[in-house]
Formats: C-alpha cells, structure tokens, sequence
C-alpha cells in the first residue's frame, strides 16, 4: 500500500489499496515491458492456466485480464477521481507484482505521482494509452483474441470504479470518466474503445447491469456465470451444456 493514496481506498474500494506498491515490496516483479512480448506473457498465462485445467483458451486469456485489469485500472483509477493525481502508469514504467498462484495482485509504481494541473484534461490518457492499449494488443497481436472482449473487460472495471468512487470523486476527474465511457470517439476522433462497454437495459421494469460483450468465463471450469451482467441471453443453458460435456 502506497501510504500517500490511502483516501482512495474507503468502503468497497478498500481490498485495491494493496494492488498499488513501490519497489521493494513485492519479490520478482515482472518488468511492464515484458508485457510487450509474446513469450512472457505465454510464460504468465501457462502459470495462470493451471488453476482452471482444461480451461477454453480465450477464456483464460479473458480472466488473466480481468486480474490484470482490477490491479492497474481500479486504483488508478481512484486516485485520479479522489486526490486527481497522475500515477507514473506508463507500461514501461511499472512492474507486475503475482500471487501464489500466478495472478496479477499488484502494480508496483517508480513513484507516487503528482497532482495534475489547475487545467488538466486527458487525465485517463496514461492508463489507457500508455498501459492498457499495449496489454491488449500483445494480446490480440499473438493470441487471436478479441480486441472487443479484452476493451470491454477493461471499460466493465472501469465503469464499476467510477461508480464506487462517484461521492468522493472530484467534478472535473468524474466527468471527464464518464464522457470517456459514452463518448463514440476520443479526443483525437478514433473509435473510443470503452464507448459503451457496460450497457442498462431494462428488464422486469428496472434496469439492469450488464456488458457489451460476453467475457467468457462460463468456460473455464469451477467459475460461477457473472448473472444479470452477461449480455448472452442463454449462459446458464450454456454452463449446464458445458458440465453434461465436461462430466
């Protein structure tokens, strides 16, 4: 835990105060360029893997992001809309800190950051930009996943931040977070990759929390469907096909 960013992590953000970290401690992070080849990240994902034997490929893939995706967007995140401050997130400028089990559990950070200026913008550019885009695309590049899968994965965890942050946050960091997620396009007019990544339709008269795209977890064995949130309208149908098979 980074004692400095501490008021970020009150209520339900509390458990991601520990997925900040300086160097020194965690033993053997692995260097956030490395994330940039193909045979450390095959490395990283066979590790993973092994807790969900016979698991569906892009299924793991899919969860390892999801666990990689919680340790750099949620904090980051957080403290960008609590104390507005600018992390040194850059990919190249972290390390990934692993579980026992080889999940992602921290990011180890060269430094605290500092507050953005009086007329900041494009406060979320450096996680985005700078670490999640080159994630994805070692992903996609040398894995054929989906580019959409991993982006929703990451505007999901994004989307859910903002929530739970939205009473402490500032007005000009919230804002700016929300028009990232509804905005079709980015500042420099490309496609905005979050741009509705979690969806409200209505249903039973009230609406419900649910994601653009499926994020596969139903075929990776021993993990609950994620209920109401996934948008497939069968994946309980589809998880008691998956046992018969399996058994």
């Amino acid at each position: 835990m980074i004692a400095s960013l501490a008021p970020c992590f009150t209520g339900t953000l509390g458990p991601y105060a520990a997925m900040l970290a300086l160097p020194g401690q965690h033993a053997g992070p692995v260097a956030g360029r490395a994330l940039r080849e193909a045979g450390t990240v095959e490395a990283l994902l066979e590790r993973f893997a092994a807790n969900y034997p016979g698991g569906e490929r892009r299924a793991l893939i899919s969860m390892w992001t999801q666990w990689q995706f919680a340790v750099t967007v949620i904090p980051t995140v957080a403290a960008i809309l609590v104390l507005d401050r600018d992390l040194p997130v850059d990919l190249d400028a972290t390390a990934l800190a692993l579980d026992g089990a080889g999940r992602p559990a921290a990011m180890v950070l060269a430094g605290e950051g500092r507050p953005f200026g009086v007329d900041a913008t494009a406060r979320f550019t450096r996680l985005l930009d700078g670490h999640v885009a080159p994630v994805i695309d070692t992903l996609v590049r040398h894995f054929g996943v989906s580019r959409r899968l991993l982006w929703t994965n990451a505007g999901a965890i994004f989307e859910w931040t903002l929530q739970q942050a939205a009473g402490r946050a500032l007005p000009a960091p919230l804002g700016e977070g929300r028009a990232l997620l509804a905005s079709r396009s980015d500042a420099a007019g490309r496609p905005n990759p979050l741009f509705d990544a979690v969806r409200y339709p209505c249903e039973g008269g009230a609406p419900v929390r649910q994601r653009k795209v499926c994020c596969l977890r139903y075929l990776l064995p021993g993990i609950a469907d994620c209920g109401d949130l996934c948008p497939l309208p069968d994946v309980g149908g589809a998880i008691a096909r998956k046992s018969r098979h399996v058994a």
